[in-house]
């Protein structure tokens, strides 16, 4: 899209003197005299072409807008040389409503010869959120006739505006908007917003700036903006620390300068501040800022020359970096550099076919038996987060061997074939289902909490998940706690050719000998390494929870015995290194 301002228009603001009764003012209008309140989107650029209009004209066709010697004008435009229709934007941009209450916002238009096909549109902006959630559309013909449209802003919006979007493409065809303006009625308690400014954003904290004339101010956070819109602070209200304002919670009163430290890395947050004046009245909130908190440091492992030494307990210890002592260190070993997750149980197959067909396959690619009476399969309906059905399972799964579920009314040859028939295995194409140990999931198909509609979607089959038979890819060697669509292959419903078996012939043994060890204060010492093996270390940081990006992959390395020589630890190092410079 090219974007830029348009070349005429304007801007007017009038607040009148505070009195003791409200009193109707125009708070901002267009005259169309200059660019200051208007941003102009077209695809493409300005026409340039004859008899072609999209912009501020006097007259058009025959049509002068009321009151107003100019207007923003669109006729004889074609379509381009793909037979497609432009779109053409205009936005009336959000005005702070200082001082005012009940406020509308008025404008004028005019509509002739348009054809379904092409219209004008609009929506109200109120905290820059579309409060209409779709657009309003105009009439295709106006009779010659302007016509005036008047929208109440919502009583607890603190900024409005309008956007206008046209669609015309013949040249017999003419619209136009004008004496665009915002009314309202004083009310001084609706007085000074704040100045909001955010000074530092870093991974632990976001510091953030308020300037108000009075001492008193309120301070909101949220994950959001649309939140900001009508969750607003009462007059003659207090509110404290940590309170819950709707979807917002505050996270300081009256204080200036400010540090909040319960932000997530790489997490995005809007934060907005009201003014309070003596009379407990809450002014007009300050514009919303938004700020994304930096992501954790990168960190790589740094590995010395291994000395040669007699290592009859092979250790190695790995030495904390000197970082932010917030910070978690967290390590990998593995014995390649793929670092490939040991194999695990996971979903082989599943099918949701015709009538009650419904089953799941579960693969054990260990070469050994795994225990499953702590396991259980769960269903959750329709984009639930709560199960709607949990089927315990039990006994043991052999190496190598397929642990088949069906439902109890399916066709004979899925319940002949089962090791478990159950009436609880009932779900369709758009719940999700997952193999849980405990309270962490295994594996998992589809997403717990959303609702796709008929089914989640695998390569070029929009319902994947729905009246098919799905196979896991066999170069697959565990499960994932992530929906991972790109490992199955689709086949068609009530396929029972691979019931009871699953090809693994591309499975990969996992390489990883330690993963996700914390290294503490002193240092971490890893035991059982072989002095005949190369190994591979990597690092990363994690903070409340969140793990940043992993560094860099280091070696290989290998412990080296020498008969005779004193005990020897080898010193793996890591060192910070910082994507991008981080103020603390």
């Amino acid at each position: 899209m090219k974007k830029h301002p348009i070349f005429v228009a304007a801007f007017c603001a009038l607040l009148n003197s505070v009195s003791l009764f409200a009193e109707n003012i125009t708070i901002a209008q267009s005259s169309f005299g200059d660019t200051s309140l208007w941003e102009y989107v077209s695809n493409p650029g300005q026409y340039q072409e004859e008899k072609s209009h999209w912009g501020v004209l006097e007259e058009l066709n025959g049509h002068a807008a009321e009151g107003s010697a100019l207007f923003w004008g669109i006729g004889g435009l074609a379509k381009n040389s793909e037979g497609k229709s432009y779109y053409h934007t205009l936005s009336f941009l959000p005005q702070q409503l200082v001082g005012v209450t009940n406020v509308s916002l008025e404008f004028s238009y005019f509509a002739e010869g348009l054809d379904q096909g092409e219209n004008i549109q609009w929506c109200l902006f109120c905290d820059t959120t579309n409060l209409f959630g779709s657009l309003t559309r105009s009439r295709l013909d106006t009779s010659n006739e302007w016509e005036t449209v008047s929208i109440a802003v919502p009583q607890d919006a603190d900024s409005a505006g309008i956007i206008f979007r046209i669609k015309q493409q013949g040249a017999s065809d003419f619209a136009g908007i004008g004496n665009v303006a915002l009314r309202g009625e004083t009310c001084p308690e609706r007085g000074t917003f704040p100045t909001l400014a955010i000074t530092t954003a870093n991974w632990d904290r976001v510091e953030i700036s308020l300037d108000l004339s009075e001492d008193m101010n309120l301070l909101c956070r949220a994950e959001n903006k649309n939140y900001f819109v009508t969750n607003r602070p009462q007059n003659e209200s207090s509110y404290e620390i940590g309170a819950g304002l709707g979807k917002t919670v505050v996270v300081s009163v009256n204080e200036k300068e400010f540090s909040d430290e319960n932000v997530a890395p790489g997490n995005t947050y809007y934060y907005k501040a009201w003014g309070l004046s003596p009379e407990g009245a809450y002014s007009c909130g300050s514009p919303i800022k938004e700020v994304t908190v930096p992501d954790l440091p990168v960190i790589d492992v740094a590995v010395p020359s291994v000395e040669a030494g007699t290592l009859t307990d092979e250790c190695a210890v790995i030495l904390r970096p000197d970082i932010d002592e917030k910070l978690t260190v967290l390590v990998d070993v593995a014995t390649s550099r793929d670092f490939l997750p040991n194999p695990g149980l996971f979903f082989s197959e599943y099918g949701k076919g015709s009538g009650n067909n419904r089953y799941l396959e579960i693969y054990n690619p260990c070469p050994e038996a795994i225990e499953l009476d702590d396991m259980s399969v769960c269903i959750f309906k329709n984009g639930s987060e709560v199960a709607g059905q949990t089927l315990e399972l039990f006994g043991s799964l052999p190496s190598y061997e397929t642990l088949l579920i069906c439902n109890n009314k399916a066709d004979a040859v899925l319940t002949n074939a089962a090791d478990l028939a159950s009436a609880k295995l009932d779900f369709t194409g758009n719940d999700a289902v997952a193999l849980i140990k405990g309270d962490e999931i295994l594996d998992i198909i589809g997403v717990i909490g959303e609702d796709p509609g008929t089914a989640w979607p695998i390569g070029g089959y929009a319902t994947g998940t729905a009246n098919h038979t799905i196979i896991r890819y066999p170069y697959v060697n565990r499960g994932s706690a992530t929906w991972k669509s790109s490992q199955w292959e689709v086949l068609e419903k009530d396929y029972f050719s691979d019931l009871k078996r699953h090809d693994c012939s591309e499975l990969r043994p996992g390489t990883l000998v330690y993963e996700g060890l914390a290294v503490p204060e002193d240092g971490l010492t890893l035991t059982n390494l072989s002095s005949c093996t190369l190994y591979y270390l990597r690092a990363k940081t994690a903070y409340k929870g969140v793990t940043g990006a992993q560094g860099g992959v280091c070696g290989p390395f290998q412990l080296i015995p020498e008969p005779g020589a004193p005990l020897y630890l080898a010193l793996l190092l890591i060192g910070a290194s910082f994507l991008r410079s981080f103020p603390l």
